[in-house]
């Protein structure tokens, strides 16, 4: 069997705020192709639009002024909100945003140069494809979550609708995503940041745990068997273990490859709630009781999949303290259907992952009812067994279970009736 290697592909000090990723895959949804500039001008475009303020200024504005936007370039910009007379500033519309107290941190801000990097972030997460940039379906399964006023407000500026938090929804399949694509960098890392304990971490000291996290993990995949394009990429992770290991106990810089590897591995867990910061503008950390019982949960690296599958919505509901009960069938299959008609592909096909997160976070947050992947699974099985000119399947390459399609209206099963 293939290995999966969970590693991103791509992890850059440019990819701290998840939020950013919903305006990325709408212009991916947009068009079936595109390249890097058609996708990421339109993005940093949005976030450093100049947006026109009035004095007051609220205190949240000015303490990120004053904390944030540091740079001599800004000192007029300062002047105006922060001096004895304060007068009419443009500020960035991220700049409000981050500064927006309900955000966990400020960190994060876009640049000329986060066209060119942060894309990277939605093709290591499986939202956009890599080469034509366009869009996957896990893309389509984020923007399920988007309501329309948060894409809006990165058009025109917003006080209600920031789209830079994350719903807890949208936080949900920002974590699988994690998961899915980084833990065998993730899993280690917080492992043994735990168990140095302490009351907080900064990204210095998590920093340095990273070329011997790395270095382990290479070393035990080259035992398996690889293609030559996952040896050559285990190549270069060697070596980008080689580089943050040269920076090891220096002094915090913030443009070192430590500090630059590092930050995607924090801040987007501080945007789905289980890292918080006691300064929202300092790389400094603490965990949170769900971050715990996540790692409690997940138990191992090796026991990746299984907890995926069959304990990721349990581990949620628990992290957000819910009372839930388990999904009946007629729920599985009311909200299975309803995700797969809402991410099916021209000819009507849905991949079965991304149908069954988008009914399992939906069941989750909205009726308190929990269907973990492994189970929906199952439940699309033994429907398809019952209902074969209803519920149509599609296989991968290697054989298995890929793509659901619910051919017409039926009507409910008996079980369903019960």
């Amino acid at each position: 069997m293939p290995v999966n290697i969970r590693i991103l592909d791509a992890a850059n000090k440019h990819m701290q705020r998840l939020g950013f990723l919903k305006l990325l895959a709408h212009h991916a949804q947009r068009t079936e192709t595109s390249n890097l500039a058609a996708l990421a001008n339109p993005l940093v475009d949005a976030a450093i639009k100049r947006v026109r303020m009035e004095p007051p200024y609220s205190a949240h504005v000015k303490d990120y002024v004053q904390h944030r936007l540091t740079g001599s370039v800004y000192t007029e910009l300062r002047n105006s909100v922060l001096g004895k007379n304060p007068t009419q500033a443009a500020l960035e519309m991220q700049d409000l945003y981050l500064s927006d107290p309900r955000m966990p941190s400020t960190t994060g801000k876009l640049n000329d140069a986060s066209r060119e990097k942060y894309p990277y972030l939605g093709t290591a997460l499986g939202l956009i494809k890599p080469g034509t940039w366009s869009s996957m379906t896990r893309a389509m399964t984020l923007l399920a979550l988007v309501p329309p006023e948060e894409l809006s407000a990165f058009e025109k500026y917003s006080e209600q609708h920031n789209p830079l938090l994350l719903s807890r929804e949208q936080a949900a399949l920002m974590l699988y995503c994690l998961i899915d694509n980084d833990a065998e960098i993730l899993f280690p890392l917080y492992d043994q940041l735990l168990k140095i304990g302490g009351s907080s971490f900064d990204g210095r000291i998590a920093g340095d745990l990273l070329p011997d996290i790395i270095r382990s993990v290479v070393n035990a995949l080259s035992k398996t068997s690889l293609p030559v394009e996952d040896r050559d990429r285990l190549a270069h992770l060697e070596k980008v273990a080689g580089t943050i290991a040269s920076y090891r106990d220096r002094n915090y810089s913030g443009t070192t490859a430590r500090e630059v590897s590092i930050r995607v591995r924090l801040e987007p867990f501080c945007d789905v709630g289980l890292l918080t910061k006691t300064d929202r503008h300092r790389f400094v950390y603490q965990f949170t009781p769900a971050l715990k019982k996540l790692m409690a949960d997940w138990g191992s690296l090796e026991n990746t999949d299984n907890f995926l599958q069959n304990h990721f919505f349990t581990t949620l509901s628990n992290s957000y303290n819910l009372v839930v009960t388990q999904a009946s069938e007629e729920d599985a299959h009311s909200a299975l259907q309803q995700a797969g008609i809402e991410l099916s592909s021209a000819i009507g096909y849905s991949p079965i992952k991304d149908c069954a997160l988008l009914a399992g976070i939906r069941l989750l947050f909205t009726q308190l009812k929990v269907l973990e992947l492994g189970r929906s699974h199952q439940i699309l099985l033994a429907w398809q067994k019952e209902a074969p000119s209803f519920v149509r399947f599609t296989v991968d390459r290697m054989g298995g279970l890929a793509y659901v399609k619910f051919l017409k209206t039926m009507a409910p099963l008996i079980h369903d009736k019960q």
